[in-house]
């Protein structure tokens, strides 16, 4: 199942639009429906790391707050919630406004920020599509499943890879049509095909031309141009990194506490897991290439589970029959959590998921060591880690 899709579920910069000022101070006012009292983080977000910008605590019922700050160019942020969903912003110098509910984040009101705005846009048609091509890939891996004749089944993936393709142009497309250097740098780094990227490398060095002070689209340019030159490009590495770079959480981040039901119904958090290395696995019970790498997850499991080491699965299942026979069938003996929610579910955007099977394995303090683990190279990575 190809990955596309919010490097920051996690996330356009602008280098004019409609006379906004890039540099100087910004403030957002926020008021949303059904938001949780506690914590609102502003955070920015660059092609290695995550920073705080702001921070404040929203006390009643009214959903309001207010976040100030500077900014030296127009970048990428997010302002995150206690419940761990968030939301992108393209932020320039100046006023935003957000309202809206906090349960329907798609239909928020932006005022005050057209950058934001086409993000926004962009986001929900991204989504959409996504969603889409995931649906038609379960039904084919349902089809390959039951061992469906290939004259079937062939034309099937031919037009699935066709999409896939068209909706990789997509992301060219908007990123040569867009003011804003960071929407275009997004755009660019949800490509996972190294093939287009090389194709499109003229569009992509267009980019310094138009935007020549932006920092993210150089930090992209210079990436691409060395991992290119080591023999060693791929989509990942082309959005700052190894392939984990196409979530909201990158190896050195600490992964984001959430907590979801086991199938008892117990609440379990990921911080409950402390103190052990825990690969965070998510899966379905109707994804095909999870199905197919589960036995080299419960391999690793069953040799490495008496030194200090655990699995947490996440599943984006919708029916909870399914999820457990999955289970069973497929000899999963540790901790499974799910909000049955399919692709609504809440894990989605707190680690920008946008395809499965994708884990991540996290050291006994919470932080993430690596990502992507299949097959030998599981087993492999935790060998070296647990001596």
């Amino acid at each position: 199942m190809k990955k596309y899709l919010l490097w920051m579920s996690v996330a356009a910069f602008l280098a004019g639009c409609a006379g906004q000022q890039e540099k100087g101070e910004f403030k957002i006012e926020g008021q949303f429906s059904n938001l949780p009292l506690g914590p609102v983080v502003l955070e920015e977000l660059t092609l290695e790391n995550l920073k705080v910008v702001d921070s404040t605590n929203v006390k009643d019922a009214s959903g309001k707050f207010t976040l100030k700050g500077m900014v030296p160019e127009q970048g990428l942020y997010r302002i995150r919630f206690d419940n761990g969903k968030f939301v992108l912003l393209a932020l320039d110098a100046g006023d935003m406004k957000l309202t809206g509910d906090v349960n329907d984040l798609e239909t928020m009101k932006i005022t005050g920020s057209e950058a934001t705005a086409e993000l926004q846009q962009f986001l929900q048609n991204v989504s959409k599509q996504s969603i889409a091509l995931t649906e038609e890939m379960r039904k084919v891996d349902s089809l390959h499943n039951a061992k469906v004749a290939d004259s079937v089944l062939q034309p099937q993936l031919e037009a699935i890879q066709k999409k896939e393709k068209e909706f990789e142009q997509d992301f060219f497309a908007f990123a040569e049509k867009t003011k804003n250097p960071a929407n275009a740098v997004f755009a660019i780094s949800q490509v996972r095909s190294p093939e287009e990227i090389i194709a499109h490398k003229q569009a992509i060095a267009g980019l310094t031309t138009r935007f020549p002070k932006n920092t993210l689209v150089k930090s992209m340019t210079d990436k691409i141009a060395e991992l290119e030159k080591n023999n060693q490009l791929s989509a990942g590495d082309a959005a700052g990194g190894d392939d984990e770079a196409s979530t909201a959480v990158k190896v050195g981040m600490e992964a984001p506490d959430f907590t979801l039901p086991d199938p008892n119904g117990k609440m379990i958090s990921l911080k409950s897991l402390r103190g052990k290395y825990v690969l965070l696995d998510f899966w379905a019970s109707w994804c095909g290439p999870c199905r197919e790498e589960n036995p080299n997850v419960v391999k690793a499991f069953q040799q490495f589970k008496g030194k200090n080491f655990t699995v947490l699965g996440v599943s984006l299942d919708k029916t909870k029959d399914q999820w457990l026979a999955a289970i069973a069938k497929d000899g999963l003996t540790w901790n499974h959590v799910s909000d049955l929610k399919f692709w609504d579910s809440s894990v989605v955007p707190l680690y920008g998921i946008n395809a499965i099977p994708t884990n991540f394995l996290l050291d006994p303090q919470g932080k993430v060591i690596a990502s992507d683990l299949r097959g030998d190279a599981l087993t492999a990575k935790l060998q070296e880690v647990l001596k």
